[in-house]
């Protein structure tokens, strides 16, 4: 048996557990913040990656679910295959990474972090079963978010590659300033298809098609904005068809921004 301890972040060490095995790592009485970091460690990974496995509590996951910021990054790793999700009861374990051959457990006392490592054979055999045991029993858990390059990709084919270019400004800007800022998606949709003066049509379509919000949120978030005083609209006739809503920015729209509070981070996109 050997054992130690890694006194930093659990992105290395996660990466040495990647890396030993083509098998199943399972992630158990994973939160939030363990599923973001799984996620930031599979998108480092520089291999190819085992199957991932996390087995979390619902509210932990309706957690990971509401930010689109990591879930639409984790929803990649479920499309591409690698990534799986799965919602137990609450149980008194330890957060463990485990392997077929090693165990992780990440440890955070006050600012202090650090990960033990053991590989022996009995204990790490005996929490892998539990896990394949409980897994069987979990419930399969849906992000119902769709996966960042769909989001990317879609847009780059739908609209034009400088829309594209500001919504990642947004997500990269929000990204830096998570202890402040709340990513909205669909607002940040909405203020750059207004910067850019699509119709509201095409972006609500596009965001329902690909799982991003329904069609009656992008309207309620719309109309939201506009009582705010942030956008408006301008009827655009069409040669055949009802005519539609294009989305255009109000004269004011910098200082209906930061009076009516709106993160300014989504405020950057159209300054």
């Amino acid at each position: 048996m050997s054992a130690g301890f890694v006194p930093d972040g659990p992105g290395e060490t996660v990466s040495e557990l990647f890396a030993e095995t083509d098998g199943v790592v399972y992630l158990t009485n994973a939160t939030a913040d363990d599923v973001e970091e799984l996620v930031d460690a599979a998108e480092a990974f520089d291999g190819d990656l085992p199957t991932l496995r996390v087995l979390g509590i619902g509210e932990e996951l309706r957690k990971v679910r509401r930010d689109f910021l990591v879930a639409s990054r984790a929803a990649d790793l479920v499309d591409e295959g690698y990534l799986a999700l799965g919602e137990r009861e609450p149980t008194q374990n330890t957060t463990v990474l485990v392997s077929e051959s090693s165990l992780y457990a990440p440890v955070h006392v006050d600012t202090a972090r650090g990960t033990l490592l053991t590989d022996d054979a009995e204990f790490v055999a005996e929490t892998y079963e539990w896990c394949e045991r409980n897994w069987e029993r979990a419930e399969s858990f849906d992000l119902r978010t769709p996966p960042l390059s769909v989001v990317r990709d879609t847009m780059d084919a739908e609209f034009r590659p400088d829309a594209r270019e500001d919504f990642d400004r947004v997500l990269d800007g929000a990204a830096e300033a998570r202890d402040t800022t709340e990513l909205d998606e669909v607002v940040a949709s909405l203020l750059v298809a207004a910067k850019h003066e699509l119709l509201h049509y095409d972006v609500s379509k596009w965001g329902e098609d690909i799982g991003l919000a329904s069609k009656a949120t992008f309207s309620r978030k719309k109309g939201k904005l506009e009582e705010m005083g942030v956008i408006t609209t301008e009827k655009e006739t069409l040669e055949m068809g009802r005519p539609r809503q294009r989305l255009v920015l109000t004269d004011d729209y910098r200082e209906e921004v930061d009076r009516n509070g709106l993160s300014t981070l989504l405020a950057n996109v159209v300054y």
